[in-house]
C-alpha cells in the first residue's frame, strides 16, 4: 500500500512544477459540441431533467409514509440512502453541480414561485424580501448538515422509513417557502445543506459554467445574465460570470446561456480540483464548512466499526445516560478534535513563515492562514466520502433490485425481482483498492492545493523557496487524516441502509 506522508514529500517537491510551469490551464467548451450548445438554451430543458426527480420523490414519500417499516424493504429509505446518498459524491465529483440543475426540490420552490413549469414569467408569487445580511453565509448549512448526520448516526433516521419521508417532506418546505419570502435564490445559496455539500465538493470537479470570454462580459452594458431578460431569469444565486472562479454558488440552472446577448457563456471540461488552485480571497465560512466536512466523513467511519460501538457501550455503561444522549455528547467531543488540531497547527505556522506581517496577513494572521489551508481539505473530505460510498455501494448496491419489485414491502412482483438474491457487485479485494485509490488521490491533490495556498500567503514577489519547516507543518494534517481514514477503511464495518 502507497505510503500517504511519502505522496505528501513527493507532492510538496514537485508543487513548484505545478504551479509555475506557465501553461495554459486546459479548457474544452462542450457546450460547442452543437447537441449541447442547443440543448442549455432551450426554456424546457431544466424541467425536463427535474420533472422524473419530482416524480421520483412523490413517489419516495408516499413509500415512506405508507410502506412497509422495515428499511431494507421499502423503496424510501433504500434509494434514499443506499442508492442515492451514496451515487450523490460521485456524481458530484464527475458533474460538478449538476444535481442542482436537476434538483427535485428547488423545482418545486421554482414552479410555486413562477406559476409556470418552464414558462418565462413575472413569478407573481415572490415576494422578493432581502436575506438577511447576518445570514449571507454557508453556517446555516453547515448547522443543518451536522444535525441530518446526527438524524442519521444518532436518531437512526435512515433505519426508519418513515422518519425518512418526513424529513424529505421537510426538504421541501425549507425550499419552498424561502422561495416565496426571499428574492432570487438566496436558501439554495445559503441555507440548502445538500447544495451546500454539492457546491464546495464541486470545486474538485472537472465541470464549470464560465464565461467564454471575459473581456466580452466587461464591455456588456446589460448584464443580462446577472439581471435577467425576456428570455430567461437573473442567475438566482447572483453570480457575475465576468468576476466568477469557483463552482460553489453557481447551479448550472443555464439561465446565463439563455440570456446572454453575445453567447459567451460555456459549459467547460478542465482538470480535477481546478477551484482549489485558484482560492484567491479564502472565506471563513467556507473554511469552516471544509472542516466540518472532515470530521463528520470521518466521524460517519467511525461510527460503522467495533471500536466506537464498544466505546459508546462503556459510556452508557460507566454514566448511566441514554445511547442518544451519549452519542451526541461523544460526537460533539470527536468533531471537536479535528477543529482543535487544525487550529493549533494553523497558529503554529503563522510563527514559521513571514506570515506574521500585518501587511500580508491582517490584523488576524491566524484567521488567515486557516481559512487558507482548509480549502485543500475538500479534497480530502470528498474522496474519503467517495471510498466509504463506493463500500457501502458495492456491498448494498443491489439491494434496490427486489425492491423495485415490492417498493411499498407489500408482497408486490411488479418486475419479476422480488426474490432477488442481493450480492456485492465485485470482491472484497476490489472493494478495498477501490477504497485506498480514492484516499491517496485526494491526498495528493490535497498537497497540490496545500502549495498553491501557502504560495499565495508566503507572496511570490518575495520567495520563490518555501522554507522545510512550513513544509512540514502544512502536510502534517492532511496526513493525519488521510492515515486516519486509511485505518478506519481498514476496520470491518457494520453495513447498514445508510450512508
Amino acid at each position: 500500500m502507497a505510503d500517504p506522508s511519502l505522496i505528501s514529500v513527493w507532492g510538496l517537491a514537485r508543487g513548484r512544477l505545478w504551479f509555475r510551469s506557465g501553461r495554459k490551464p486546459f479548457r474544452f467548451p462542450l457546450t460547442s459540441l452543437r447537441p449541447i450548445g442547443w440543448l442549455v438554451k432551450r426554456r424546457w430543458f431544466q424541467f425536463s431533467v427535474q420533472l422524473p426527480l419530482v416524480l421520483i420523490l412523490g413517489l419516495l414519500l408516499y413509500a415512506g409514509f405508507y410502506g412497509t417499516p422495515v428499511a431494507d424493504e421499502n423503496l424510501a429509505t433504500v434509494l434514499t440512502w443506499s442508492i442515492w446518498w451514496t451515487l450523490l459524491i460521485l456524481d458530484i465529483l464527475l458533474l460538478g453541480r449538476m444535481w442542482c440543475l436537476a434538483c427535485p426540490w428547488e423545482a418545486l420552490a421554482a414552479w410555486t414561485r413562477r406559476l409556470a413549469f418552464w414558462r418565462r414569467s413575472d413569478e407573481p408569487l415572490a415576494l422578493n424580501y432581502r436575506w438577511p445580511r447576518w445570514l449571507q453565509n454557508v453556517y446555516p448549512a453547515t448547522i443543518l448538515f451536522t444535525g441530518l448526520t446526527w438524524l442519521e448516526l444518532g436518531y437512526g433516521v435512515s433505519m426508519n422509513p418513515k422518519a425518512t419521508a418526513t424529513l424529505g417532506l421537510l426538504m421541501v418546505m425549507m425550499a419552498v417557502v424561502p422561495a416565496l419570502f426571499f428574492e432570487r435564490r438566496a436558501f439554495c445559496k445559503y441555507g440548502c445543506l445538500i447544495g451546500r455539500v454539492v457546491g464546495i465538493y464541486s470545486m474538485i470537479s472537472p465541470l464549470e459554467v464560465r464565461a467564454k470570454d471575459k473581456e466580452v462580459c466587461r464591455s456588456c452594458k446589460s448584464k443580462d445574465c446577472y439581471r435577467g431578460n425576456d428570455k430567461g431569469y437573473a442567475c438566482p444565486t447572483g453570480q457575475y460570470l465576468p468576476t466568477m472562479q469557483h463552482n460553489t454558488y453557481c447551479t448550472v440552472c443555464t439561465e446565463c446561456f439563455k440570456t446572454c446577448p453575445s453567447d459567451n457563456v460555456a459549459l467547460n471540461l478542465r482538470p480535477f480540483s481546478s477551484d482549489l488552485q485558484t482560492i484567491r480571497k479564502p472565506r471563513r465560512d467556507e473554511a469552516i464548512f471544509a472542516i466540518v466536512l472532515i470530521a463528520l466523513t470521518s466521524f460517519h467511519g467511525l461510527t460503522m466499526t467495533p471500536t466506537w460501538n464498544a466505546f459508546l457501550s462503556d459510556t452508557i455503561i460507566a454514566t448511566g445516560w441514554t445511547r442518544l444522549t451519549s452519542f451526541s455528547l461523544l460526537m460533539a467531543g470527536f468533531l471537536a478534535l479535528p477543529f482543535l488540531v487544525f487550529f493549533l497547527g494553523a497558529r503554529l505556522a503563522t510563527g514559521l513563515g513571514a506570515w506574521t506581517r500585518k501587511s500580508l496577513m491582517g490584523p488576524r494572521p491566524v484567521w488567515r492562514v486557516a481559512a487558507a489551508y482548509a480549502y485543500p481539505l475538500i479534497a480530502v473530505a470528498l474522496m474519503y466520502h467517495l471510498a466509504h460510498n463506493a463500500g457501502h455501494f458495492l456491498m448494498e448496491g443491489t439491494m434496490i433490485i427486489p425492491v423495485l419489485s415490492d417498493p411499498l414491502g407489500s408482497g408486490a412482483d411488479v418486475f419479476g425481482t422480488a426474490d432477488f438474491q442481493t450480492r456485492m457487485l465485485g470482491s472484497m479485494n476490489l472493494v478495498w483498492a477501490l477504497m485506498i485509490f480514492f484516499v491517496l488521490v485526494g491526498h495528493v491533490w490535497a498537497i497540490r492545493a496545500t502549495e498553491r495556498a501557502h504560495r499565495g500567503l508566503a507572496g511570490e514577489q518575495r520567495q520563490t523557496a518555501l522554507p522545510w519547516k512550513a513544509r512540514l507543518v502544512i502536510s502534517v494534517f492532511p496526513l493525519l487524516v488521510t492515515c486516519a481514514n486509511l485505518w478506519l477503511l481498514a476496520q470491518p464495518m457494520e453495513m447498514r441502509t445508510g450512508m
